[in-house]
């Protein structure tokens, strides 16, 4: 993408603000940005930004919204951070760090146009090819120039390693100037190699001749070519070879998405800019005579000093990492691609759940949860369900249809289900919700996310057999509760049966411990 500038402001009461190429820049989740160029941008700029959520109104103005998306994205060389509008500043690190230790990293997505950071993690655990895929993006397109992937090489390229390599060349025996045993030796032995000597010639008296005298009748021969000892200079060593399988490994990584309809668009058009850059640096002469790399060599003191080469050496270690999240974003050392937040929140809440019940059941995590792994990463599959104890057990995302017969109307899909001791307690994820009083009777004209998720509470506690309660979970902080009975509670210790619909906060950024969400979890397990 080109670099320009350009002046930004929230669509709604912003204050115009100007960013120029180098700038990093805040902007918020799920607000709206007007950006205003100072000169039309090429057709090729304007559809690497569609790809975010740019929607162009004139040649020089558009709308900028990157919805639920949280991260960091580009835009004409000024590098966007989308902070959560719900979270807090350290919400999203504390969101991303507690799903990566609760269950091995369930976050990285592939359909977002942002990205956020993540560390290498030096384990036995084999590396995600999209991870690693997101990481060659980072050093070959992201990077600045002079500390871009293609840029290490091209330095190799200009000085390689090379070493004297003893060979055996084949000669005209009149050329001949090294002649050692060996090529003594295979005079005798490879009598291809000799003709007859005419017996008019001069040759038939010498000593060599003489010597090589057989057949029938006895004729006397003379070597035309003899192999000599010499030595050259070869670029095959063992610092070329670990390059070259290095650019191969690459290639196989971007090639595997070259035309993957899984991934955000504008990935498949950066897998194809680094397809070239990768065949450039693949079509170096040096690397012609270089031979494949049998087994992978411990570093070598080229490789750890030479420039280039320990530059390549120290990208390959963290190619060949596992990715795990930073505990905090000022330590970001890669970018991986991000997701949508509200799923991520939603990955959340089944996991801190499951976290309150091993530590209330003092069971044992370990093996209990089951994850999905593909190319494109790793994820919690629907109608997971984790077995705690012979009467308890969480579900994420499980089906009730009326096939099944756990239902009796149309199929549903709540985020979390708890079942304790035959009792459904249903919990939804909603990291979109907006927080209105629960008591406010207004009309439906001003009902708001809440209300409405509200009675998607109903509909669940309703259709799905043996639901004693279903609960809103949301990143906020004020909790209420209706009772069947019709009781209104603000409180979890005034609820006297957990019989009915309300909503519980849940925020990664919350201090306040033990949160609403587990002392209300605890409290179910106690009853």
């Amino acid at each position: 993408m080109s670099k320009f500038s350009f002046t930004y402001w929230a669509k709604k009461g912003g204050t115009p603000e100007s960013a120029v190429a180098g700038e990093t820049i805040s902007i918020l989740e799920n607000v709206e940005y007007v950006l205003e160029f100072s000169s039309a941008p090429k057709l090729s700029d304007i559809t690497k930004m569609s790809e975010i959520g740019y929607d162009p109104i004139t040649t020089t103005s558009g709308i900028l919204c990157f919805r639920n998306y949280v991260g960091t994205a580009f835009v004409g060389g000024v590098t966007l951070r989308v902070l959560s509008t719900k979270l807090g500043p350290d919400g999203l690190s504390r969101l991303l760090e507690e799903v990566s230790t609760l269950s091995a990293g369930l976050i990285f997505g592939w359909r977002a146009p942002t990205s956020h950071g993540a560390m290498p993690v030096r384990t036995s655990k084999v590396p995600i090819p999209y991870h690693q895929l997101q990481f060659l993006r980072q050093v070959l397109l992201r990077n600045k120039v002079g500390t871009r992937m293609q840029d290490h090489l091209h330095a190799i390229e200009n000085g390689p390693t090379q070493h004297f390599v003893a060979e055996r060349p084949l000669v005209g025996i009149e050329r001949a100037r090294r002649l050692d045993e060996h090529s003594i030796r295979e005079i005798f032995t490879r009598t291809g190699r000799l003709a007859v000597v005419p017996l008019e010639s001069s040759l038939c008296t010498n000593a060599i001749a003489a010597a090589l005298e057989f057949g029938t009748p006895p004729r006397r021969h003379f070597p035309l070519q003899v192999s000599e000892a010499a030595r050259k200079f070869s670029y095959d060593t063992v610092e070329n070879r670990f390059v070259k399988h290095f650019i191969e490994q690459s290639l196989a990584v971007v090639y595997k998405f070259l035309d993957h309809q899984g991934i955000h668009a504008q990935m498949r058009t950066d897998c194809r800019a680094m397809a070239t850059d990768l065949e450039i640096a693949a079509s170096a002469r040096y690397l012609a005579e270089v031979k494949p790399l049998s087994s992978l060599p411990s570093p070598t003191q080229v490789m750890i000093k030479s420039e280039g080469y320990r530059e390549i050496w120290s990208l390959w270690q963290n190619f060949r990492s596992y990715l795990s999240l930073p505990t905090n974003e000022a330590n970001v050392e890669r970018f991986l691609q991000g997701r949508d937040i509200a799923q991520l929140y939603e990955y959340w809440v089944f996991l801190k759940i499951l976290e309150v019940i091993f530590n209330a059941l003092n069971a044992n995590a370990k093996g209990a949860i089951n994850v999905k792994v593909s190319d494109l990463g790793e994820s919690m599959d629907r109608g997971l369900s984790v077995r705690i104890s012979e009467l308890v057990s969480l579900s994420f995302n499980p089906s009730f249809t009326r096939g099944r017969g756990n239902a009796y109307s149309t199929p549903l899909r709540p985020d979390v289900v708890l079942e304790i001791s035959g009792k459904k307690y249903i919990f939804d994820a909603k990291y979109r919700l907006k927080w209105k009083d629960l008591q406010d009777d207004t009309s439906d004209d001003e009902s708001t996310f809440l209300r409405t998720d509200l009675y998607k509470m109903h509909t669940y506690r309703d259709a799905i057999r043996q639901v004693e309660a279903a609960f809103v979970v949301y990143p906020g902080s004020e909790f209420g509760f209706y009772e069947y009975r019709g009781v209104f509670c603000r409180n979890i210790e005034t609820v006297t049966k957990f019989d009915g619909v309300g909503a519980i906060p849940a925020n990664p950024d919350a201090d306040v411990l033990p949160s609403a969400l587990s002392v209300l979890v605890t409290k179910l397990l106690s009853l």
